[in-house]
């Protein structure tokens, strides 16, 4: 944040896409992860968790759909994306991590971001509508593992915010 001007007219200004970069860091979640229902553990964050809080879930790498993750697995991998010690992840994989950020609200209308990466470098992006007046999505991702990340960091943002309209 930056502050041009004298006295009590000073003008701020301030860097979104750094912000957006350094709120984003290591906000990622493993892109064959299907989260269920939140999960309170010993994170010393839970807000900053990828999907805004921990969450149980299942495994969907082919040949292991459906499989529960262990507490560990969830803590070390699930939630947190490039697990690369995971015994499931398939060699052949579009992405290690998916990660989310809130765009603009204007309306009713919120934006959610989504990135996927691949070896620490961008594999994909994109954004989703969600209309807050009906709690129904114009715009969802067509993979539905994406899509249930995205409806769980959204809970997960607005009732941290005070705002559950989903």
């Amino acid at each position: 944040m930056q502050a041009r001007g004298a006295g009590s007219h000073a003008v701020v200004h301030y860097n979104w896409r750094l912000t957006l970069a350094q709120r984003c860091e290591d906000c990622v979640a493993c892109p064959f992860f299907m989260p269920e229902h939140g999960f309170d553990s010993d994170w010393p964050f839970p807000q900053r968790l990828p999907l805004g809080g921990g969450w149980t879930g299942t495994c969907s790498a082919p040949g292991h759909e459906g499989a529960r993750p262990s507490e560990d697995e969830l803590k070390s991998g699930c939630n947190l994306g490039y697990a690369k010690t995971c015994s499931r992840l398939p060699a052949e994989r579009h992405a290690d991590a998916v990660r989310f950020a809130l765009g603009e609200e204007r309306d009713g209308i919120l934006r959610v971001l989504f990135a996927c990466e691949r070896e620490y470098l961008p594999a994909g992006h994109g954004g989703l509508l969600y209309d807050a007046a009906s709690r129904s999505w114009l715009q969802a991702h067509d993979d539905p593992r994406v899509q249930r990340m995205a409806e769980c960091y959204l809970q997960a943002q607005r009732a941290r915010r005070g705002d559950c309209m989903l």
